[in-house]
């Protein structure tokens, strides 16, 4: 692009403006979106210096000081800030003043210019009116407006031996960049105007949320979960203060906290701690510090307490903050930051967590402070509200004073009215008073059939191999066997044969004895006691005998009475059954007998029914429904009552009581044995207040008053 180079070739041409055109777009896509400042000024600046094949170039920004470099390609081979390798600083710091004071002349004027290099070198001005240019390059600039206010400047190092035609060029399309970076400017501040009204939407909703009660609980429940949510973290820990400790109230994400967890117990832990500063405390993880400062070493008082509390929690991000009511002077102004809260000591404190990456921690931080400043202000009122002596008195007689005006008394009055004639009639109106149970419907005449010893079931009688359901009295149901029993009786047997055949032989051997023998009466005498031993003997093993034989006779159980077998599947569960002494293996019952209904009444309740018995009438009247007809209702009366407890299932413990009833009422095809019945036993009349509340009555003398 000299004054003395060839002519470009079309070819050529086409290329180096798609390339201006690709550019143009990339910046114009990025401009318009929401992409960080420093990627959209590098890309800027690095398309512009390689589109226009310059040495380099640096985009200056307007900050409240004036104009600073915030982004370069190649500026230290301008010869404007030292290198490495630098050696001559002081004429480097002059014409770094000198271009300083060029940017500034720039600066206020709105049109883009291009400075000769090595310019007013000697004078204080160039022919534009310019400060002098002290670099060896042309120097581009283009000011990038706003609103009519220079935001910045584009600046490009050139080389100076291009031609005007060029320049004019280069400055037109460093114009249009610069516009697209106004574009971006404005975009951007647009954006961050929006935030900001979002975020200071957010404070509002956070401020009224926690403003609008004086429950300390609630208070500390909305700080937790509503500041979360605001200051963009993930969980926050609410501490208030009680007496000198200050145990933690509300946890974000919780309804309950666990007083014993190890992680909440080394958070109070620490909140103890840093409260005792009265300054806030911040630990961010080094590893998630991309572009922000490191962080502090931590205190040795502190230091302790923070590795403890991370043992137990994963965060990266930790801060604690004092909540320190605000202090107010005197002529109501309010007192600066450095004595604010001094002399009053914490309400409480906040423990801030983030648990991924840090984020933008100035934002995070800047967030968290004021919602520890409006968290503050609404626990101080909280915690001086209930402090109030006979709060909960006064809130008593405000409540009342409010009902006795003028324009509520009469409203007042009825309700008053109201209940305490309610109250009366509690104490005053009678009411049937009924005692429930569980009830069955049974027959009157049962018989179980056990097993007299142990054994095995080795047959089934024909109502039970048949599966009949009706025996007659008498009728064998089961056969058992038992070996021991059959074995011990062959013994027996065998001693009664053996003794049976000693005693003949003995009585031969007497007969037998020879007279001229001299000790043949020693010899009678002693053959007659072994035949007296030998009766004594078959006598004993024939007692044995007979108790063996009715043994064996009890294997075969029969029915005590005719009837039906009540048990279900008795063929199923009582083949080859070993059974015990005592187990119960048949129940049979008189169907075509007298029916009962037995209700088994909770054990609490067996009282109100004895004291009626006594009172009223021995035989209460009892009504009941079937569980399969519930829209009839049935009749009874109590012909007795256990006088024993017992278990009856999940009922707990339970009192039998048996109600006599005429069977010829009910259907047959209702009467089944066990059928479920819902009875209620008349006990006379009591207050109704009594009726409505005797189990909550029962509850408070046995719970409360005993």
């Amino acid at each position: 692009m000299s004054q003395d180079s060839p002519a470009i070739a079309p070819a050529a041409h086409e290329d180096t403006w798609r390339e201006i055109e690709d550019v143009v777009q990339e910046v114009t896509r990025q401009s318009r979106a929401a992409v960080p400042a420093d990627r959209f000024f590098t890309g800027l600046l690095e398309s512009s210096v390689r589109t226009l094949a310059a040495t380099g170039g640096a985009v200056w920004l307007r900050q409240p000081e004036g104009l600073r470099l915030e982004y370069q390609v190649n500026l230290v081979r301008t010869g404007l800030v030292t290198g490495p390798d630098a050696d001559d600083v002081l004429h480097v710091e002059q014409r770094s003043q000198q271009h300083q004071r060029l940017l500034d002349r720039i600066s206020r004027q709105t049109a883009t210019h291009a400075v000769s290099p090595q310019s007013g070198t000697t004078s204080a001005a160039n022919a534009d009116g310019l400060p002098e240019n002290p670099t060896d390059f042309l120097l581009l600039f283009c000011p990038v407006i706003v609103d009519d206010r220079v935001l910045g400047i584009l600046e490009i190092f050139q080389r100076s031996n291009v031609s005007p035609g060029a320049v004019q060029g280069f400055l037109r399309f460093l114009a249009a960049l610069a516009e697209l970076a106004a574009d971006y400017l404005r975009n951007s501040q647009l954006r961050e105007l929006q935030d900001r009204a979002t975020l200071w939407s957010q404070f509002e909703q956070f401020t009224e949320r926690v403003h609008e009660g004086l429950d300390v609980d609630q208070i500390a429940a909305s700080i937790a979960n509503d500041g979360r949510q605001l200051i963009g973290c993930d969980r926050v820990t609410v501490a208030v203060r009680k007496g000198s400790r200050f145990p933690v109230r509300a946890v974000s994400g919780l309804d309950s906290i666990d007083r014993r967890s190890n992680v909440l117990r080394a958070a109070q832990d620490l909140i103890r701690r840093v409260v005792v500063t009265r300054e806030p405390f911040w630990y961010q993880d080094s590893a998630d510090e991309d572009h922000a400062q490191p962080h502090v070493d931590i205190a040795p008082q502190l230091a302790d307490s923070v590795h403890r509390y991370l043992d137990e929690s994963p965060a990266r991000l930790l801060a604690v903050f004092p909540l320190l009511p605000a202090s107010t002077a005197t002529d109501g102004e309010q007192v600066s930051n450095r004595t604010r809260g001094r002399d009053e000591a914490p309400v409480g404190a906040i423990l801030i967590e983030r648990f991924e990456g840090a984020g933008t921690s100035g934002l995070t931080r800047h967030r968290s402070e004021v919602v520890a400043r409006q968290s503050a202000s609404a626990l101080k009122n909280a915690l001086e509200h209930s402090s109030l002596p006979f709060l909960p008195a006064l809130r008593l007689v405000g409540r009342i004073g409010w009902h006795l005006r003028l324009r509520q008394l009469p409203g007042t009055l009825l309700v008053l009215g109201t209940l305490i004639g309610a109250m009366v009639a509690m104490f005053v109106v009678p009411a049937d008073f009924t005692v429930e149970g569980l009830g069955e419907l049974q027959p009157a005449i049962r018989r179980g059939v056990f097993a007299a010893s142990d054994g095995v079931v080795a047959a089934l009688g024909p109502a039970l191999s048949a599966d009949a359901t009706t025996v007659l009295a008498g009728e064998t149901l089961v056969e058992l066997s038992n070996t021991d029993l059959d074995l011990e009786l062959t013994r027996v047997l065998g001693e009664i044969r053996t003794a049976r055949e000693s005693l003949s032989t003995k009585v031969v051997e007497r007969l037998n004895v020879d007279d001229s023998d001299p000790k043949w009466e020693s010899q009678l005498e002693k053959l007659s006691a072994e035949e007296k031993e030998l009766e004594v003997s078959i006598s004993s093993l024939e007692a044995q005998l007979k108790v063996l034989r009715q043994q064996q006779a009890d294997l075969i159980l029969t029915s005590p009475i005719a009837g039906q077998i009540l048990t279900w599947e008795a063929a199923r569960i009582l083949e080859s059954r070993p059974v015990r002494r005592g187990d119960r293996l048949v129940e049979v019952a008189d169907i075509a007998g007298p029916w009962v209904l037995e209700i088994r009444v909770p054990d609490q309740n067996i009282g109100y029914v004895n004291d009626a018995r006594r009172e009223v009438k021995p035989d209460l009247d009892v009504s009941f429904i079937l569980a399969t007809d519930p829209k009839t209702t049935w009749y009874g009366t109590v012909k007795e009552v256990a006088s024993e407890t017992r278990s009856y299932g999940d009922a707990g413990p339970t009192v039998l009581v048996t109600v006599e009833i005429d069977r010829g009422e009910i259907p047959l095809n209702q009467l089944r044995p066990g059928a479920t019945v819902i009875p209620h036993i008349h006990t006379g009349q009591r207050p109704i207040g009594f009726v409505w509340f005797h189990e909550l009555i029962h509850t408070v003398r046995t719970r409360l008053l005993f």
